[in-house]
This record gives structure tokens, sequence and C-alpha cells, in this order.
């Protein structure tokens, strides 16, 4: 007797995301051995290991005048303020799945969000749970900290569900109509993460936690009362669009892989330094490669990656921290440069006649140039406040700088092998 056909069960709307999810992993999974391999592990291990030693510095001989208060909100407002929510939407959904969008939402959506404000939770409390000792120890905050395991425990559980509610508040961020009113609401969003991170590490807890239930409040009214999309199609697929480049990207630092070609951002405010290039056929390459660098998501990642330094570098107030800020700003701010030299303008090819030969020597030279005033701007808002020391570490660190972005990676991307077709 043959055995009964089975019958297949249906497909939710889930799978068709866990579908999407498990080929990414696929897709990027082969690549991430020549990550290993570049030695990019051991870089996060020595930066671990000084981080590590400068931890145990601090709690053995803890500075009078560190600025644990200043440290501990900036570290907690980093840890909530990340919230990633992987959609995995495509374009065409928009055709087949938007029939469906109440089902996408309690399929796929909700079930994302929750996962991220959970692991939103967990990272702000590692991150405090690891901040604590310094911030039970130094001075400036030794009233400010809890003295029964209570009050740590509750103190911790507030920042958890700050954590938490940036999630939420962030998901009403996107389904904002306007593109003002999104601006407005993340700026809203990190004032009230800031603001609440700052009043719970710094005054009684009972007063912190109202006044960060009450702004956490104000914001999420000010949400409710924005003009909103149910499900933010266009906004969830191109930030999935966005989270792709980004891994692509970063992992085009190690081997070269088939980029997806990015969108232009205007940004006049700085797009013009490649209109000064001279306007002739010698420089034809320079002006593509500038315009393209400063109008694509390499120069956004650069600079963005940059400000981040220069907010560390002003509020650390140590030398060791600082000079280990610049270095390691230095060396993946220069990594996130090479990204240049995989643009293949193949957009351009039949209406820019131009020869191949010098184009990976533009590309390097417009490099060197954006490291070099990254590097000369960086060590000046970093050494600044340690001008009256002792000048010697700082030179090092300058000279290291200087010699990997005008040097060492120029040279690797004028290297390159240049018979590729336009």
């Amino acid at each position: 007797m043959a055995d009964p056909v089975r019958e297949e069960k249906p497909r939710g709307l889930g799978d068709w995301r866990r579908e999407r999810a498990s080929a990414f992993r696929r897709e990027m999974f082969p690549y991430l051995r020549y990550v290993a391999q570049s030695g990019f592990a051991m870089l996060l291990a020595a930066i671990g290991i000084t981080l590590l030693a400068g931890y145990a510095g601090l709690l053995s001989d803890m500075p009078p005048t560190w600025p644990a208060d200043v440290v501990g909100v900036a570290l907690v407002f980093f840890a909530s303020i990340y919230t990633p929510l992987r959609s995995y939407l495509q374009p065409a959904d928009t055709v087949f799945l938007l029939p469906a969008e109440s089902g996408v939402l309690t399929a796929n959506l909700y079930p994302a969000l929750r996962r991220s404000a959970l692991f939103g939770a967990l990272r702000a409390l590692i991150v405090f749970v690891i901040f604590a000792p310094l911030y039970a120890k130094a001075p400036v905050t030794a009233e400010a900290a809890p003295a029964k395991s209570a009050e740590w425990a509750a103190l911790a559980a507030a920042i958890a569900l700050v954590a938490g509610w940036n999630t939420y508040a962030a998901w009403q961020e996107r389904r904002a109509v306007s593109a003002t009113a999104r601006l407005a609401l993340r700026f809203a969003r990190w004032t009230a993460v800031l603001l609440a991170a700052a009043a719970l590490l710094t005054k009684p807890l009972p007063l912190a936690a109202g006044f960060a239930l009450l702004v956490a409040a104000a914001v999420s009214t000010a949400a409710m009362l924005t003009p909103r999309h149910r499900l933010p199609w266009d906004r969830l697929i191109a930030e999935e669009s966005a989270a792709r480049r980004r891994w692509l990207a970063f992992l085009g630092w190690f081997v070269d892989i088939p980029t997806e070609a990015p969108p232009a951002a205007s940004r006049a405010w700085i797009a013009w330094i490649a209109d000064r290039v001279p306007r002739n056929r010698r420089f034809a390459w320079h002006f593509l490669y500038a315009k393209t660098f400063l109008r694509g998501e390499a120069f956004g990642a650069f600079w963005r990656w940059c400000v981040l330094m220069v907010v560390i570098a002003l509020f650390a107030r140590s030398t060791a921290v600082d000079v280990m800020v610049y270095v390691v700003g230095m060396v993946v701010g220069g990594l996130q440069l090479t990204e240049l030299g995989r643009i293949r303008f193949a957009e351009h090819a039949s209406v820019v006649p131009l020869s191949p030969d010098g184009r990976q020597a533009a590309a390097s030279a417009v490099v060197r140039v954006a490291g070099l005033a990254a590097a000369a701007l960086l060590w000046l808002v970093a050494w600044a406040p340690h001008a009256a020391g002792s000048p010697v570490w700082w030179l090092i660190a300058l000279a290291l700088a200087l010699v990997w972005t005008g040097w060492l990676l120029p040279g690797r991307l004028a290297a390159k092998d240049e018979e590729e077709e336009l």
C-alpha cells in the first residue's frame, strides 16, 4: 500500500523573510574568511587588549578629575541609539506584498522590532555593567552611584528600558510621511536618550526616572501627532538597500566583490571642492573620482566616522585615550577611503571617452588628499587639549597617520591592476 501523500504546510508571510535572511547570510559568509586572513581580527584583538589595559589602569589608579559622568553618558547614549531593522524588503514587494500589509506587519516587522528592542536593551545593559565599576569609583560620580544592590538593579533596568523605548521611537520616526518630520523626530529621539542617560547617571534615581519618562512621553506624543504611514514601504526598502551596501562596502576592504550602485547626495557644503580641480583632460579622472567620492556613500561613512572620533577625543580628556582614538580613527578611516578604488564608472563609459590610463593614479590622489586632510584635522582636535604636555607621542601618531594615509593607502590603490574594462 502506497504511503499517503503528505500535505505541505502552507507558507506563511514570515517564510519569505527567513529565506531572504538565510540567502543573505549564505552570500556574505564566503567573504568572511578573507576578513579573517587580512589581520582585521588581530587589529580588533589589539584594540580590545588596549581598552582592557586602560580599563584596568583606571580601576587601579582613578584620576580625581576623570570625567566619568561624560564618558558614561556617551557610552549609554551610543549603546542605546543604534536601532537596526533588517526587513529584507525589496522594491518589487510594493506590488506583490502590499495587498497583505497587515500580515507583513504581524508576521514580519513586529517580531523584528521586538528582537531589535531586546538586543538594544541587552546592549545598553552590558555596556552599563562594564562601566559600573568605573562609575562607582570615579570621584565625579561617586555620590550619584547607587549604594545598594537593589538600586543598582533599578538603575540598570531603567537604562535598558530607555534603550528599548528608543527602538519603538525609531519605528515611529520611520513611519513619518515627511522627510522633515523624520529628521525632527530623530533629533528629538536622540536628545531624549541623551537627556535621559545624563539624568539617570547624575541625579537621584526616582527624579531621573520620572524625567526620563517625561521626555520619552513627549517624543512619543509628538510622533503620534505627526502624519504617518501604517507601513513605510519605501523607507524600509531604502534602509535595507543601504544596509546591504554597507556590508558589501565593508567586505570590499578585504576582497574585490561586486557592489551595488549607491545613491548620490548633493552635499553642496563639501562637493564644491571637486569643482576646483583643473578642467582639462589630464585631470578628468581626478574630477570624476573627487566628485563621486564627495557625493557618494564612502564620504558619508568617512566623515561620520571622523566626527565620532572627534567627539570621543573631546570628551576623553586623557592623553593615552586620545592617542589611541586618533590612531584607530585613522586606521579604520583609511580603510574606508580605499572603497574609492573599486568604482568602475560603467554607466559613463559610452559618453566619457577617456583612456583608462591614470585612472588608479587619480583615485589614489583623491584618497591621499582626503586622508591627509582628515589626519591633520583630527590630530589638531585630539592634540589641542594636551598642547602643554609632551608632544613626543603626538608627533609619532601624526607621523604614522601621514605615512598611512599619504603613502601606504594611495600606493595600494595605484598598484592595482588597471586592465579592467570601464
